[in-house]
């Protein structure tokens, strides 16, 4: 009887053993994985406490921990969405782009690229059109001035400072046509094979495409500066057609110093220029887009 009574405890330690060492350790493959992968999940976690750049010790913190819950789940589903989310935190935006256009079935989306300009880029496309006006001007740009211009001032000054106020004319003026057509994205361009074209503003709504273009024409004897920028705005709706296979609406927005530096005339000759370019035009001045001007008749 004891001898029976003996071997039951036995029988029984052996069981108790048995389940802690299941319950310590893991009982199937996928789960010893998931352990390690967890583990190291943790390290990151621990190491990312300790770099001043944690994006990437962060994100693999988030892969490692999402394969774990995969592995310990044992369930196909959980794979298929591990996959797919560490797939998603690996791969780069333009890749998941190209996957929702063909999810989308939008063919149109790989004829062309939209990226924004780097400010590299955006600096050099309006000092080009400063050596076009051959114009060295702009007020200064500290806060309390930022939106003041002395028109008395603005041949004196440097080619910075212009560059910085060709850059908040153009901010200004595209802020007022919001007024009238709703959001536009800011300095944007769209590539394609051998083929861009930057725009200085442009709104997508569905299959209607619309450009806007500024330009400031600082002084009065600018006039066939406005001319060359109409032709210009129309060369970029073709490059546009050409790039994205739409035809679009082309704004070019003339910012002039006042409300009378240009004439009736003059606007008349403009506005038939645009017409024959199919090109439409908006005129602001300098303080109906929001600057403080002094010294108007200057």
């Amino acid at each position: 009887m004891e001898c029976k009574h003996g071997k039951m405890l036995s029988n029984k330690r052996q069981a108790n053993k048995e389940n802690t060492l299941e319950f310590l350790g893991p009982d199937t493959y996928s789960s010893q994985i998931g352990t390690l992968v967890l583990t190291i999940s943790i390290l990151c976690l621990l190491l990312s406490l300790f770099k001043s750049d944690k994006t990437h010790v962060t994100k693999l913190f988030a892969i490692m921990l999402v394969a774990a819950i995969a592995l310990f789940s044992s369930h196909w589903g959980t794979y298929f969405a591990a996959i797919f989310i560490v797939a998603t935190a690996v791969t780069e935006l333009e890749f998941l782009q190209n996957l929702a256009a063909i999810i989308r079935k939008d063919e149109n989306y790989f004829n062309y690229r939209k990226e924004a300009l780097s400010r590299e880029d955006a600096i050099k496309r309006k000092l080009q059109e400063e050596i076009e006006q051959e114009l060295d001007s702009v007020p200064d740009t500290n806060e309390d001035n930022k939106y003041k211009i002395d028109l008395s001032q603005i041949q004196d000054l440097s080619r910075p400072d212009s560059m910085r106020l060709s850059f908040d004319v153009e901010d200004k003026a595209l802020s007022y046509a919001s007024s009238e057509f709703g959001s536009i994205e800011r300095g944007v361009r769209l590539r394609t094979k051998g083929k861009s074209a930057e725009y200085d503003g442009l709104k997508t709504t569905g299959e209607i495409n619309q450009i806007f273009e500024v330009k400031w024409t600082r002084n009065n004897m600018s006039f066939p500066f406005m001319h060359h920028s109409i032709r210009r705005a129309a060369e970029i709706r073709e490059r546009h057609k050409e790039i994205t296979g739409k035809d679009p609406e082309v704004y070019l927005l003339l910012v002039t110093n006042t409300k009378t530096s240009l004439s009736e005339v003059q606007i008349d000759r403009l506005q038939a220029t645009a017409s024959e370019q199919n090109v439409s035009l908006r005129f602001y001045s300098l303080s109906e887009i929001g600057f403080d001007v002094t010294h108007e008749i200057a």
